[in-house]
């Protein structure tokens, strides 16, 4: 669900909640990363008849859409549609969005000819899913060489793409570099949801700034932000925090969904109060 070049200078500038300055960002290069950095291990080459498939399920899987008006009840497909169960949730995501299995499919590939087709995918298809989907499975690989494709991923006009790469620069786990897009991303990104994600990007990370934009994000208007939030200080705040969520629990009259987050936020923070 993001426009980064003086992304560097901005965060070192920013110095929010005691975070000190972070570290400031290499300039843009231009074409195709490396398939891995040097001195990686060698990509796995798999079997070409695999790679093709998933290739092909990538670039057509909008026929693969389930039409959620023409299910039927009594059918395997209708029944998943009233799963409420934890592992039935999973099913029902898992079956009704073809992105999620070719999420798992594409990070579990290793072959250098995938990679660079994976690479062209999270750059250039004209889907946001689908390229959200290659941005994660990228990441997966942890290769300090694919940070532009991250980071122009987070200029996307299409939240979509902008949430994929945050999400794709957590799983990659390279925080000098990512902690500055972090930043930028929990100020200046248009969509909310995208704000808060960052931030609790940030507030895992043990920056105070990412903390500091949570707790601001409880007094946003929208409910799926506030909910958001205190999910997010549930697992990453400080006992500070215990008091903030249980305080705001009788105020919440709006929302239900958000009254359930501050909760659980706050039994999670419980065991963090001093005795």
């Amino acid at each position: 669900m993001k426009r980064w070049q003086a992304a560097g200078a901005l965060a070192a500038a920013l110095g929010l909640g005691g975070c000190g300055s972070l570290p400031s960002l290499p300039p843009v290069q231009l074409g195709n990363p490396p398939l891995a950095s040097p001195g990686a291990p060698t990509p796995i080459k798999t079997d070409a008849q695999i790679t093709n498939a998933l290739v092909d399920l990538v670039q057509a899987k909008d026929h693969f859409k389930v039409d959620l008006s023409q299910v039927q009840q009594g059918t395997p497909v209708g029944d998943i549609l009233f799963l409420g169960s934890p592992i039935g949730y999973q099913l029902r995501n898992r079956y009704l969005t073809i992105g999620v299995p070719l999420a798992e499919a594409l990070s579990r590939n290793g072959d250098p000819v995938f990679r660079e087709r994976l690479i062209n995918l999270a750059r250039w298809d004209s889907d946001g899913e689908t390229r959200a989907a290659a941005l994660v499975a990228l990441a997966g690989a942890r290769d300090a060489v694919h940070f532009d494709v991250f980071r122009e991923a987070l200029m996307h006009l299409d939240p979509a793409v902008r949430f994929g790469a945050l999400e794709a620069l957590l799983i990659w786990d390279h925080p000098e570099k990512s902690l500055p897009l972090f930043s930028r991303a929990a100020d200046t990104d248009t969509e909310p949801i995208l704000r808060v994600y960052a931030a609790m990007a940030l507030a895992r990370a043990g920056e105070d700034a990412g903390r500091m934009r949570l707790r601001a994000f409880l007094d946003h208007n929208s409910w799926l932000v506030r909910a958001m939030a205190a999910q997010y200080l549930g697992e990453c705040g400080s006992a500070e925090d215990y008091d903030l969520l249980v305080s705001r629990i009788g105020r919440e009259i709006s929302n239900d969904f958000v009254v359930a987050e501050y909760c659980i936020a706050a039994l999670k923070l419980f065991p963090k109060k001093s005795p």
